[in-house]
């Protein structure tokens, strides 16, 4: 229920030598927040807020989050003092595991991802210190009660991209807040990939939507969204790009989606705006499934990465992929605007971020009551390592279990540095999970347990 709760429980882990999980909302696909055979230290009870509009640190004020908030109800915090704040789009996920891992919204297009707006944290590391950390210093309560401050930010570094799991229990976050824009428009416009009688469009639609993804104006955000199903009125498949704009209906930054609202538009399932008065109106139309079952995977494509070829892959596995059982999907978060105006080492995301256009998650997905998925997670790993190939780098919060230059493919040139800085906060290996930063080690962990990774998906 508080920081004293979580640093008796590592202490406690250390003295019996014990492995450790941690979970707030749970919302890891390949299981980094459960672990066989551990003590599990579960933060969503921690859920307290804390906003002061008179920061010194950012104009627009920051807001203090204990990990357990969910994004839903830090949004309805901040639009009663009408701000904004960058944040999932999922409404049951917590603070930590996102932000930890970078954080992309639907508005980081506007501010960036949710490091480039994380301004401290507090965390409780291996030996069960507590630390509280911003990009000037770094306070250290150590168990015997005695207190340190150094100019050291290293870990305040690490924590900005470099995943959770692994340098600590994150127990509070502290971010800048964001005057809300005047109006947010919604644009939704979605495509058959084959119409009836078999007229096959979907190359042409797809490739327009990626033409309009690469000069997006910076107000707009979203999602382009595509599944492999068989649709209504004799359709097949579907490819929706799904927006966000933040600003007047009246301006022309709006008015350049209007390309796409008005291209052919017979071969349409629909097209509409809606204006929303704030981005809460519109966050809330956002709904994730209760569960689903599927392997996941995911890519950052650049400019450059929006080839033909990578049309015509992402079209044979929509059609290919489709079974009794199975089926293909992707979602591409938009990224760049603002995101590009931070360097590649000023935190420690991949830096292809910084030149990334999309973030593409893909599954290839089985029916939930199906027993029997025998191949699929094995397809889709053969499946993610192709689609690795049209991007630079990939983000860890969506990626697949089975990436096999997963260091250099979550964290790129900054690993080396994530490295040490593990090495130096955790010498251990206390904290581990699966892709985390030093879980390459062949050492026993500090538990006695063999690194062989117990951190799976949990059934049940």
């Amino acid at each position: 229920k508080n920081i004293n709760d979580v640093q008796k429980s590592v202490l406690f882990a250390r003295k019996w030598n014990m492995l450790v999980s941690v979970k707030t909302s749970g919302h890891d696909f390949i299981g980094r927040s459960t672990a066989h055979g551990s003590l599990m230290i579960y933060l969503g009870s921690m859920n307290d807020t804390k906003v002061n509009l008179s920061s010194t640190r950012n104009p627009a004020g920051e807001i203090t989050c204990e990990s357990g908030n969910t994004w839903l109800k830090v949004y309805n915090e901040v639009d009663k003092i009408n701000r904004v704040i960058i944040g999932g789009s999922a409404h049951t996920v917590s603070m930590a595991g996102y932000t930890l891992g970078g954080g992309h919204s639907p508005m980081s297009r506007m501010f960036g991802m949710a490091v480039d707006n994380l301004l401290e944290l507090e965390l409780v590391t291996a030996d069960g210190r507590i630390v509280v950390a911003n990009d000037q210093m770094t306070h250290i309560t150590y168990p015997n009660g005695s207190v340190t401050t150094s100019d050291d930010t290293d870990i305040f570094w690490a924590s900005k991209g470099g995943g959770g799991g692994t340098f600590g229990i994150a127990t509070k976050f502290t971010y800048k807040l964001h005057y809300p824009a005047p109006q947010v428009v919604q644009f939704v416009c979605g495509y058959p990939i084959i119409r009836p009688g078999g007229q096959d469009i979907g190359f042409t639609v797809l490739k327009k939507m990626f033409l309009m993804v690469q000069n997006l104006p910076k107000e707009w955000g979203g999602y382009l969204v595509a599944s492999g199903l068989p649709g209504a009125n004799g359709n097949w498949g579907s490819i929706v790009l799904a927006m966000n704009h933040y600003g007047n209906y009246v301006s022309a930054s709006r008015r350049y989606m209007d390309d796409l609202f008005f291209f052919h538009k017979e071969w349409q399932s629909f097209c509409y705006y809606v204006n929303r008065t704030t981005f809460l109106d519109y966050e809330v139309t956002a709904k994730d499934p209760e569960f689903y079952s599927g392997y996941i995977m995911n890519t950052l494509l650049q400019k450059e990465s929006f080839t033909d070829d990578l049309t015509r892959f992402l079209l044979k596995e929509l059609e290919t992929e489709h079974t009794n059982i199975s089926s293909f999907a992707f979602t591409g978060t938009l990224l760049g605007g603002e995101m590009m105006n931070v360097g590649a080492h000023d935190t420690s995301v991949h830096p292809g971020f910084r030149t990334a256009l999309m973030s593409l998650s893909a599954t290839i997905g089985w029916d939930t009551s199906t027993l029997d998925y025998s191949g699929l997670p094995e397809r889709g790993a053969v499946v993610g390592e192709q689609l690795s190939t049209f991007g630079d780098g990939q983000y860890p919060n969506e990626a697949g279990k089975d990436v096999v230059h997963w260091q250099q493919e979550f964290w790129g040139s900054n690993y080396k540095r994530l490295l040490a800085i593990k090495h130096q906060w955790d010498p251990d290996n206390f904290f581990t999970c699966r892709e985390c930063v030093g879980s390459e080690s062949h050492h026993t962990h500090a538990s006695g347990h063999l690194n062989t990774h117990p951190f799976v998906p949990a059934v049940g």
